[in-house]
C-alpha cells in the first residue's frame, strides 16, 4: 500500500490494524463453526472502510458487510474482491451495479423483489441474495406470513439465486428474553424457507451482543462493535477484543488565568483558584459531545494523568483545566477516546451509545493506520477509493 504524505491536521484517529485483527480471529474463534460477516457500514464504524476491509481480507473472510450500494462499489473499486452483503439492499436504478459490481444485496421490500421481476434478461448473469424477515425490529423486511409468497415470487425471478436468510434483533445487547422470542420466530422462519424446498447457505441473525445466543440452524454471525474492540452493553459475549481507534488532538496554547475567570461559550466554567487552561484542537465537528455532561463530567488523557474539560465544547476547540498538569506545553496531545477515556465514557457524557460516538468521528479527522508498529497508511474519513487502489496491506 502506498504511503501518503502526512496530514498536518491537529486531531488524528489513530487505527491499530493489528488489533482489528486479533478481534476478527477472536469472534472466529468464539463463533466455531459459524462463518464471521465483518460489518463495515459508515466507513466501518468510523476506522475507515477499504483500510480495515484490506487488513481482514487475506484472513480468508467469507463476506462483508455494508448497509448501501456505493459503500460497496467503494471497496469493490479499492481492490476488495470478497463478496459484499448490501443491508439495505436497493433501488431499482441500482440493479446494474449490483451486476457490475457482483454485490449480493439484502431483499427486505416489496419493491425490490418487483424489481427483480421485471428485470429478468438483466439477471442473466445470476445474482445472488439474502432475504430478510423480520421478528421485531419493525424496520426492513418481510412478515413471516409473506414467506411463502415471496419465495414463490423468488423463485419465478430468472437468475435470483436466495443465498441467505437473516434477521435483525432489536434487543440482544439489553434484553435476553425479547430475543430469544425473535430468534424463536426467525426458526420458524428457517423452517418455512426449508418446507418450500428452499435451504440457504448463510442463515444469520446474530450482531455482536446476538453471537451470545446461537442457534444450531444458524450458519454465521455479524458482529460490529466488537471487530473495533467495543463491548456492547451491558450484554455481550465474553470473546477479549481492544478497541482499534484512539482519538488524539494537539494543545494549540496554555494560558495563566486568573481566579474567577470564565471560560468558553456562556461562561459556565468559572476558575475557582489560578489556573492554566489548555485549548486543543478538537470539536464538536469533529465528535466531541457538546452537552452538559461532557462539561461536567468529560476529561481528556495525557500519560495517564486526567484534564478535565473546561466549560462548552465548541466546534472546532476544546479546553482543558491543565492547572495540575504543570508540564502540559502548546504541541503536547492528549486523547481523547481510546483504552482511556472509553467510547462508552463518550457515550455516557453525549447521552447516547458507543455506535454513534464511533460513527460520530468527523470527516477532517485524518484517519491514520498501523500494522506491526508501523504507520502504513494515512487517509481522510472519505470514503473515496484510497492511493494505491488494488493493493494490499
Amino acid at each position: 500500500m502506498s504511503v501518503r504524505p502526512p496530514s498536518y491536521h491537529p486531531a488524528t484517529a489513530w487505527i491499530n490494524l493489528d488489533r482489528i485483527r486479533d478481534n476478527y480471529r477472536a469472534l472466529r474463534a468464539y463463533a466455531g463453526a459459524q462463518a464471521v460477516i465483518p460489518v463495515l457500514k459508515a466507513n466501518a464504524y468510523g476506522h475507515g472502510a477499504v483500510a480495515v476491509a484490506r487488513a481482514l481480507e487475506p484472513l480468508d473472510v467469507s463476506m462483508f458487510a455494508v448497509a448501501y450500494v456505493d459503500e460497496a462499489i467503494t471497496l469493490r473499486q479499492a481492490g476488495i474482491m470478497a463478496p459484499l452483503l448490501v443491508l439495505t439492499g436497493f433501488v431499482p436504478a441500482q440493479l446494474s451495479d449490483l451486476l457490475r459490481f457482483q454485490l449480493t444485496p439484502v431483499i427486505s421490500t416489496h419493491e425490490q423483489v418487483g424489481a427483480l421481476e421485471r428485470a429478468k434478461d438483466g439477471c442473466r448473469t445470476n445474482l445472488s441474495i439474502h432475504v430478510k424477515v423480520d421478528t421485531g425490529m419493525t424496520r426492513l423486511g418481510f412478515s413471516i406470513a409473506e414467506i411463502e409468497p415471496i419465495i414463490h415470487r423468488l423463485k419465478e425471478a430468472e437468475g435470483v439465486l436466495i443465498e441467505g436468510l437473516m434477521t435483525h434483533l432489536a434487543s440482544a445487547d439489553e434484553d435476553q428474553i425479547a430475543t430469544a422470542r425473535q430468534l424463536d420466530d426467525f426458526q420458524e422462519a428457517v423452517a418455512r424457507f426449508r418446507a418450500l424446498g428452499v435451504r440457504p447457505r448463510l442463515v444469520h441473525a446474530a450482531n455482536s451482543a446476538g453471537m451470545m445466543a446461537p442457534r444450531d440452524s444458524h450458519t454465521a454471525a455479524r458482529p460490529g462493535l466488537l471487530l473495533y474492540g467495543v463491548a456492547p452493553r451491558p450484554l455481550s459475549p465474553n470473546i477479549a477484543v481492544r478497541p482499534a481507534l484512539e482519538l488524539r488532538a494537539r494543545v494549540a496554547m496554555v494560558k495563566p488565568v486568573a481566579a474567577g475567570t470564565f471560560v468558553s461559550y456562556g461562561g459556565t466554567f468559572v476558575t475557582d483558584r489560578e489556573s492554566r487552561i489548555a485549548t486543543i484542537n478538537i470539536g464538536y465537528a469533529d465528535g466531541l459531545p457538546r452537552t452538559t455532561r461532557m462539561r461536567e463530567r468529560g476529561v481528556a488523557v495525557r500519560n495517564q494523568v486526567a484534564l478535565r474539560v473546561a466549560g462548552t465544547v465548541c466546534m472546532d476547540l476544546t479546553m482543558l483545566d491543565a492547572t495540575d498538569t504543570p508540564d502540559l506545553v502548546a504541541g503536547d496531545e492528549v486523547t481523547l477516546l481510546g483504552d482511556s477515556p472509553t467510547a462508552w465514557d463518550l457515550a455516557d457524557w453525549a447521552g447516547t451509545n458507543a455506535w454513534q460516538v464511533l460513527a460520530g468521528i468527523g470527516a477532517r479527522v485524518p484517519r491514520r493506520y498501523t500494522l506491526g508498529g508501523e504507520i502504513v497508511d494515512e487517509t481522510l474519513a472519505t470514503l473515496g477509493p484510497a492511493a494505491g487502489a488494488g493493493q494490499a496491506i
